[in-house]
């Protein structure tokens, strides 16, 4: 049985809409169904972003290590130094 669905209507810049229909034919899809997985896995990256932000919130909150703007070029300078 197919999910209940609802109509919306986007404006897309004309060279997005190629890239869209181009890509479309690439994988034998049809637009609608590109752009509802391009919204499927931008709502999934959202909700873990949403998450682990709330998960670093709470572990501050608790007390959770900080480091100044001088730590964290330090730790960069190290690990990026050739």
């Amino acid at each position: 049985m197919q999910d209940e669905s609802d109509v919306i209507s986007v404006r897309l810049p004309a060279k997005t809409h190629k890239k869209l229909t181009d890509i479309a034919k690439g994988i034998d899809r049809s637009q609608n169904w590109l752009i509802n997985q391009a919204i499927e896995n931008y709502l999934e990256v959202y909700e873990w972003q949403k998450n682990e932000i709330k998960k670093a919130v709470a572990e501050a909150d608790a007390g959770g290590k900080f480091y100044t703007s001088d730590e964290v070029d330090e730790i960069i300078e190290k690990k990026f130094r050739k």
